[in-house]
Formats: C-alpha cells, sequence, structure tokens
C-alpha cells in the first residue's frame, strides 16, 4: 500500500514516518506492506498523487493550503481515504469536504493508525482505477490493471490489454504519456510506446519483452534504469 504523509512540520513528519515503519514491520511476510512518501510543499506532493491509496495531512504554513490541495485532488478524481489531523487549524470546520476525509487530531499516536491503515487496505483491494480514453466519439472507462502497452501505428494508437484484445483510441502518444504519468508502473519507452512494467516479463540491454511476447525497442543507454525500474514494480507487487 503506497501512504503519504503531508505535514510541514518537519518533527511531527519524522514522528509519523517512525509509527509508520513500526506499523510496516508487523507486516513483514505479507503482500500488505507500506510505501511511505514524506512531504513538507504541497507542489512536490501535487506532482503524482493518484499512486496513494492512504493519505495524512495537516498543512499549516500558509492559509487556505488544505483546500488548495484538496480543490487539486478533486480536478485530479482523487479517491482514496485522506486523514486530517487538526492541530493549530481545526480541519472539521472546513465544509463540504470531500467523502474521503477523515478527521482526527495531533499528537500522532500509534492507537488510531491500524484502524487508517485499514481503510487504505481497503482502498487498495476494492476500487478499480480507469483509464479514460476515445474511441471515436466515445469517452470509454479502460481499467488501468488491463492495460500491458500502448503503441502508435501509422496514425492510430492502439491499447494492448491482459485479455488480448485491443482498443483504437484517438489520443496520440504524447497525450496518452501525460494520462499514464500519475502510474508509475507505465513508462514511455520509445516514441511510439509506453509500457506497463508489471506485464514486463523481460528486459534486454535493446527489448523490452512484454506479457504476450511482444518485443519493444528500447535505448541502450536506459537499460540499467527499466531495469531498476522493473524491479521495484515487482517488489511493489
Amino acid at each position: 500500500m503506497h501512504v503519504a504523509i503531508c505535514d510541514d512540520n518537519v518533527a511531527d513528519r519524522k514522528h509519523l514516518e517512525r509509527l509508520l515503519s513500526r506499523e510496516s514491520d508487523k507486516r513483514a511476510g505479507t503482500p500488505n506492506i507500506l510505501y511511505v512518501d514524506s512531504y513538507g510543499e504541497k507542489m512536490h506532493f501535487l506532482a503524482n498523487p493518484l499512486k496513494y491509496n492512504l493519505i495524512f495531512m495537516d498543512m499549516s504554513s500558509e492559509p487556505g493550503i488544505v483546500e488548495f490541495i484538496l480543490e487539486h485532488l478533486e480536478e485530479m478524481g482523487y479517491h482514496a481515504p485522506l486523514v486530517l489531523y487538526s492541530d493549530k487549524i481545526d480541519y472539521t470546520a472546513i465544509p463540504d469536504l470531500p467523502d474521503y476525509v477523515v478527521h482526527a487530531r495531533k499528537p500522532y499516536i500509534p492507537d488510531p493508525l491500524p484502524g487508517f491503515l485499514a481503510l487504505g487496505d481497503a482502498n487498495v483491494t476494492g476500487h478499480v482505477i480507469s483509464i479514460s480514453v476515445h474511441t471515436g466519439s466515445i469517452l470509454i472507462h479502460v481499467p488501468k490493471y488491463k492495460i500491458m502497452y500502448a503503441l502508435e501505428e501509422s496514425s492510430t494508437c492502439r491499447l494492448y490489454l491482459t485479455d488480448g484484445t485491443t482498443i483504437d483510441v484517438n489520443e496520440k502518444i504524447d497525450e496518452l504519456r501525460q494520462i499514464f504519468e500519475p502510474y508509475e508502473e507505465f513508462e514511455r519507452v520509445n516514441s511510439k510506446g509506453i509500457a506497463n512494467f508489471k506485464y514486463v516479463t523481460a528486459v534486454t540491454p535493446v527489448t523490452l519483452v512484454m506479457q504476450d511476447s511482444k518485443e519493444l525497442k528500447i535505448s541502450l543507454l536506459r537499460y540499467r534504469e527499466y531495469k531498476w525500474l522493473k524491479q521495484e514494480i515487482d517488489e511493489q507487487q
């Protein structure tokens, strides 16, 4: 499970990191290990918030910062649990908060963490993220986990799915790269192709071999980068 800590108080942020590290240790030997990222600044967090299954937040260094973040999360289609820890600011007073917001009060203590993490676990198992693309005049939603790779072929971009089917989409490869950008398993590997590294079966110095045996050409200069990315993605599954 991917967890984000958004707290502009360094001491508090480090304390919650330690508490979550202990919770992760309790999960050793299970597939539910915690991958925790910490942020003390809003824009670094907002670069890729959709990867997270759970967010802990208390940002009070400037007026309206939490409202700013929540507005951007709504625009991006964020849906996972977000725990707002009130301290200097009482976040329960913010009107019309999204349904996924949960309230707590500082200090960070161990007792409520298992319950909050259970909400994140439910998000991991219960939510299917979809990619929205156009085919003809129709907007369709394709489950992210079904997409193995995308290729630009002649004037058409085509999504290759895990069930062996394909979908021709209106979006060009540059537009698809932007759509896939929030999801770390997707990487544009050449001028014509985007690969889902969950379905890469082998990385050679010049190609990626996909689950359906399709080979996508890569630059020798990026061979080590892709080897590391494949290893990282595999460790998270």
